[in-house]
C-alpha cells in the first residue's frame, strides 16, 4: 500500500510541475480559449454584489454566491462543463426580498486553433441553460446559447480577448416569448509580475423584444498563490441606464490532477 501511495503521488507531482498555470474564466465577462487538460478538473467561483436603481423596479440589492464553474478536462482539445449562480439574495427597496436558487448550465469547450501569426487562438462554447432555479430568477426554459472565443498574444505581457455570445432566451413564466442576444466583449490583458496581473473589459448585450440594450465596462487584478491557485477582485460599471448601476466581485480558482493509472 505504502509503494502504491508513494506512486500515485509522484505522479501527481510529475503532472503537476509539467503543467501551465492554471488558466481561467475568472474575473471578467470574456472566456479564455484555453481548456483544461485530460484527468484535471478545475473549480472557479466567489462572491458578487450588484447594485441596480435605474433600471431596476423596485431598486435592487443582489447578492450571489459561488457563481460556480465546474471544468473538466476530456480530451487535449475539449472540457467538459457545469455552470450555476447559485443561491441568489435580492434586497429589493419597497417590496419583499427574495432568496433563490439558480438555473444550472450544462456545456462544453471545444479549442479549435491556436494562434498562428494574426490568426487568433480560437475556441467554441456551447451551453444548454436548464430551468432548475426558483421561480425568482428561472428563466423556466431550456435554453440554448453559444461562444466563439478569440486571443491575441500581443507580446510577452500583454494578450486581447475578444468574445461573440449567441443566446436564445426564455423570458419566464409569464411570457411564452423568447429573445435572441448577442453578447460581445473586448478585454485586455495585462503581467505585471509573474504572479499578477490586471484587465479591463468593455462587454454588452443586444436583445430583440422590446429589452433595452446594455452596455458596462469592468477591470479588476488576479493573483497566482501557486500554479494551481489563483484569486481575484474585480468591480465593474454599467454605461447606460438599462444596465446595473455596478457590481463588485471577489473569487478564486482551484486545479486539481486526478492521479494517474
Amino acid at each position: 500500500m505504502r509503494k502504491i501511495a508513494l506512486a500515485l503521488g509522484c505522479a501527481w507531482l510529475a503532472a503537476t510541475a509539467n503543467a501551465d498555470s492554471i488558466s481561467t474564466d475568472r474575473p471578467g465577462q470574456s472566456n479564455s480559449p484555453s481548456v483544461v487538460a485530460p484527468g484535471t478538473i478545475q473549480l472557479e467561483g466567489g462572491f458578487t454584489f450588484q447594485r441596480e436603481t435605474d433600471g431596476g423596479d423596485p431598486n435592487t440589492n443582489t447578492f450571489t454566491v459561488p457563481g460556480a464553474l465546474l471544468r473538466v478536462g476530456l480530451l487535449s482539445f475539449l472540457e467538459a462543463r457545469v455552470l450555476a449562480d447559485g443561491f441568489v439574495y435580492e434586497e429589493r427597496s419597497g417590496d419583499n426580498n427574495r432568496s433563490s436558487g439558480s438555473d444550472l448550465t450544462l456545456g462544453s469547450r471545444a479549442r479549435l486553433f491556436d494562434q498562428k501569426g494574426i490568426r487568433p487562438a480560437t475556441a467554441l462554447d456551447f451551453n444548454l441553460s436548464l430551468p432548475t432555479g426558483s421561480d425568482a430568477v428561472t428563466s423556466d426554459g431550456v435554453d440554448p446559447g453559444g461562444t466563439i472565443i478569440f486571443a491575441w498574444d500581443l507580446n510577452e505581457r500583454f494578450t486581447a480577448l475578444a468574445n461573440l455570445g449567441l443566446a436564445s432566451t426564455s423570458l419566464g413564466k409569464d411570457d411564452s416569448r423568447r429573445a435572441f442576444q448577442v453578447a460581445p466583449t473586448y478585454s485586455l490583458i495585462a503581467s505585471i509580475t509573474e504572479r499578477a496581473g490586471i484587465f479591463v473589459e468593455y462587454y454588452a448585450t443586444f436583445s430583440d423584444e422590446g429589452i433595452a440594450d446594455e452596455h458596462a465596462m469592468d477591470g479588476g487584478f488576479t493573483w497566482l498563490v501557486s500554479d494551481d491557485l489563483q484569486l481575484d477582485l474585480s468591480a465593474g460599471a454599467g454605461l447606460n441606464r438599462a444596465a446595473p448601476d455596478f457590481y463588485v466581485s471577489v473569487g478564486a480558482a482551484w486545479r486539481f490532477f486526478l492521479p494517474s493509472r
